[in-house]
């Protein structure tokens, strides 16, 4: 017999034709011979009506109090399944997380999942029934040594059903959705986006960790990690699907800790670069767009990105390059800054430092315990990235065996997994795999910080002790004529209020600096594994947005992933335009 996995969506679940529907085919396929678990979600907007009586009830409900409240939606849905699938003569048996054995962390609303006991779930698979299972909730116990019930965060069920795949020791896992699999981008906005047969995790990480809604990026992390087939399929038609395939080997299952394995598998550190900016250019829509075709024209290929925000009328944009490229570089920097203005700066003697794995932008204390651990050793950062799986950083090549002895140590890092100048096998992928929007982002700067180890790593731990998720760090390269910088991100809307209070302690620590919050922003990330080995990718990126008369205020970049800030009433305009250049339509 094989092992099935199937997890079904709220939309899947929305009401009781579709419910009927799904016991159907789960039916079919018990009778093919196969033994089944079903995780649900809660039914259609189940979830939010249930927020929305907490928030009638209190401006903000106590945690424990919400988990109890939000995990009764999931209890709704799987008794109804049990009930329509053993009127069909199927035996089925619902069972809340806790009552599966889902142990997770004693953090309310987004916890993760330490082990999952699967002697109960076996038993009733043994005994030929379908288990119904909720998804998006565990237990774990109190400091009272009581038992409480936990949810995993928005999306969680996703993550039930992938971990309950990696505990009971199946191959595969079919998640069904309302629409055919992963497609290039969200069809809402683009109706023509198509369907993808195959993505890697690590794509799919990004894509997901920055707005792609089709999948929990906690369940492609558990996937990635345990080596499950991961299939997303529709609930409502016969597509086959998007595949997800992980490229690394699979870990071991770890007890106790099964969401919780080493977050960081590598450090990278690439020598020989220069970082050069040109500064003080116009902010208007193109800039970016001319600076990186006259760039790629020239076949100079970019690693690093950054576009800081706007300081009045103009923008600075640094970025990085072999330093054997340099004195072409130097000459296309001459030819950009006679035609735009500006000026231009180097530094050379730099190095690139990345830490990579999975889920880093989900545990925000693995960017903070970089920098901190950095600034512990006197290593002064002169430009950040981040990425869902990777956080890149440069620094004095003099720096480099420090850096390596103190971040190898924090991370505790193998000698096999410290990487330097590591040559990475070409791959023969699309250089744009898909296009992702997340409008619920908010801009933040911090002005007139020092210019000295330790600022950026104040930042990062101050919000990563209150557990506040942020991306699209950027530092500017341009440091003013009193020795000051500025670092800017994004953060969730829901959490900026939360950060006031960091953000005022952090303001008394650094006198002089201050918090200044964009204008209403969205980001636009465009993710493909082939990115890192085409020479102007970048540009492209740039040259569709500037089509259209879009300004980019924010840019970040990673080896497969470019992310644009860009004003959110311009948002569609700019998936629509960035899909139709790169012909992902076709």
């Amino acid at each position: 017999m094989t092992l099935l996995i199937k997890k079904f969506g709220g939309t899947s679940v929305g009401d009781i034709t579709k419910i009927k529907a799904i016991a159907q085919s789960i039916c079919q396929s018990k009778e093919a011979g196969n033994d089944i678990v079903v995780v649900v979600s809660a039914m259609g907007n189940s979830t939010d009506n249930l927020n929305k009586l907490a928030k009638l009830i209190s401006s903000k409900p106590n945690n424990r109090e919400l988990d109890m409240l939000l995990s009764t939606g999931e209890q709704v849905t799987i008794a109804l399944l049990s009930m329509s699938l053993n009127d069909f003569g199927i035996p089925a048996i619902s069972m809340t997380g806790s009552q599966v054995g889902i142990i997770t962390e004693s953090i309310h609303g987004k916890a993760r999942i330490l082990d999952i006991k699967t002697e109960r779930i076996q038993s009733y698979l043994d005994q030929g029934y379908i288990v119904i299972v909720a998804g998006f909730q565990g237990s774990t116990l109190s400091h009272t040594g009581l038992m409480e019930i936990t949810t995993l965060g928005r999306g969680g069920s996703d993550t039930s059903a992938v971990a309950l795949s990696a505990a009971l020791g199946a191959e595969t896992c079919e998640i069904y959705t309302d629409v055919p699999g992963v497609l290039t981008t969200d069809p809402r906005i683009v109706p023509d986006a198509k369907l993808l047969d195959y993505i890697s995790c690590e794509e799919m990480l990004e894509l997901a960790s920055v707005g792609a809604s089709v999948l929990h990026p906690r369940a492609v992390e558990i996937a990635r990690n345990y080596g499950i087939k991961l299939y997303v399929k529709s609930s409502q038609t016969l597509s086959k699907g998007t595949l997800l395939h992980s490229q690394i080997k699979p870990l071991p299952l770890k007890r106790g800790g099964l969401e919780l394995t080493k977050t960081v598998n590598s450090l990278e550190v690439l020598e020989n670069q220069a970082v050069l900016s040109v500064s003080n250019l116009p902010d208007r829509p193109g800039i970016a767009a001319q600076i990186f075709e006259t760039l790629s024209a020239a076949n100079i290929n970019v690693d690093l990105i950054i576009q800081t925000t706007h300081d009045g009328n103009i923008n600075d944009i640094a970025f990085t390059v072999n330093a054997l490229e340099l004195k072409k570089t130097i000459e296309q920097c001459k030819l950009i800054t006679n035609q735009l203005g500006g000026e231009y700066n180097y530094k050379t003697n730099m190095t690139k430092l990345s830490i990579q794995g999975a889920g880093i932008m989900g545990r925000p204390s693995v960017s903070a315990d970089l920098f901190d651990t950095l600034s512990q050793a006197n290593i002064n950062v002169r430009l950040i990235a981040t990425s869902e799986i990777k956080v890149s950083c440069v620094i004095d090549i003099s720096n480099i065996p420090k850096a390596i002895r103190f971040v190898g140590e924090k991370f505790k890092l193998s000698d096999s997994q410290i990487l330097i100048n590591p040559i990475f096998k070409k791959q023969d992928q699309p250089e744009v795999r898909g296009i992702a929007l997340d409008k619920n982002q908010v801009q933040v700067s911090f002005r007139n910080l020092p210019d000295k180890p330790g600022v950026a790593a104040s930042i990062c731990l101050a919000l990563a002790e209150s557990n506040l998720i942020f991306d699209t760090i950027v530092q500017s390269e341009r440091v003013t004529s009193f020795k000051t910088k500025d670092i800017s991100f994004t953060m969730s809307k829901q959490d900026r209020e939360q950060a006031d209070l960091i953000f005022k302690s952090l303001t008394k620590k650094f006198p002089g600096s201050f918090v200044e919050d964009g204008p209403a922003i969205a980001k636009v990330s465009t993710v493909g594994a082939g990115m890192a080995f085409k020479v102007g990718t970048a540009g492209k990126i740039f040259r569709a947005l500037a089509n259209e008369n879009i300004n980019v205020e924010m840019i970040a970049t990673s080896e497969i992933r470019t992310s644009c800030i860009v004003l959110e009433k311009n948002c569609d305009k700019a998936v629509k335009a960035i899909h139709s250049y790169f012909q992902l339509d076709k």
